[in-house]
């Protein structure tokens, strides 16, 4: 439940120990301090920098969901329980104070929020309030540590950050690097699940640069013959590779096997067991570039 309490100068202070001179406040300048965006297709970042401690962002990345994030890069906050305020900004002289949320303060990431957690975030920023992470100095348990988390210039880069958010890809690398899709008994045609899974997969190597090849190998189950399975499994792989060429994959960026029965992932002794069997698999394989390159291909 969230608490509200009306306070304003030496009150407001006083409660949120920012008038104490043992607190430690981390916030940045009016003048300076702003929302950022760092937009592609792989992924979407909302930030705001905190000096002499670190970040405070929102991102979300091609088929994951959005998170908020608190990073330190001098540690201050100790690991354990903080709480969330949101605060009138210091520009208006009248408002409303309350507490949002307890915040566990994590050793990694200083604070990490998942979709639902971070939306509510978002709105109060949306409002025109501040966000106060209230906690304990890893240093010193007594001491208390504010950083604050400023609304200026928020709307604009959240403008922004959702029309990055719109043309994000609908799967990222860890998603597609390794794929399968599955075939009915004797046939060399999937269904219209696997063709979306494909096409998924298409649109992600057709946007990374760095995609150095596509390993394709087709497989059966263990029932008919090792000769018929082996052909099987060639059409199948075939099958994927024209599907994919299709969508515009360089045929040169392609390497393409087939076994037959040879390497089976479950029992061909039951149907859901050879229904895991017939498959073909796709190894996407990545060229990992330093940051300089990046760089430069930015």
């Amino acid at each position: 439940m969230i608490k509200r309490a009306i306070m304003t100068g030496v009150g407001l202070l006083c409660w949120l120990g920012l008038g104490q001179s043992f607190a430690a406040t981390y916030s940045g300048p009016m003048e300076t301090t702003r929302w950022q965006v760092d937009a592609s297709v792989f992924a979407c970042r909302m930030h705001q920098d905190i000096p002499l401690l670190g970040e405070a962002a929102f991102a979300r990345r091609a088929g994951e969901s959005q998170h908020f994030y608190l990073t330190e890069l001098n540690r201050q906050l100790k690991p354990g329980n903080a709480e969330l305020l949101s605060l009138t900004p210091r520009w208006r002289a009248i408002g409303q104070h309350y507490s949002v949320r307890p915040l566990p303060i994590g050793e990694g990431d200083v604070v990490s929020l998942d979709w639902r957690e971070s939306q509510q975030l978002l709105q109060e920023l949306v409002d025109g309030r501040q966000l106060l992470v209230r906690g304990d100095s890893w240093y010193e348990s007594d001491t208390p540590v504010n950083v604050v988390i400023e609304p200026i210039r928020f709307r604009q880069a959240l403008s922004e950050y959702q029309s990055c958010l719109a043309g994000l890809l609908p799967v990222n690398y860890d998603q597609v690097r390794r794929t399968s899709v599955h075939f009915p008994g004797g046939t060399e045609e999937f269904d219209d699940i696997d063709r979306e899974v494909l096409d998924n997969l298409a649109r992600y190597v057709l946007a990374d640069a760095f995609i150095t090849a596509l390993v394709i190998d087709g497989h059966t189950d263990g029932l008919g013959l090792r000769s018929e399975n082996l052909e099987l499994s060639q059409k199948r792989a075939e099958f994927v590779v024209a599907y994919l060429t299709e969508r515009g994959i360089p045929e040169d960026l392609i390497e393409v096997r087939w076994h037959g029965e040879r390497y089976p992932i479950a029992t061909n002794r039951t149907p859901t067991g050879r229904a895991q069997n017939r498959r073909v698999t796709i190894r996407v394989d990545r060229f990992e570039p330093d940051p300089e390159t990046l760089a430069r291909a930015d």
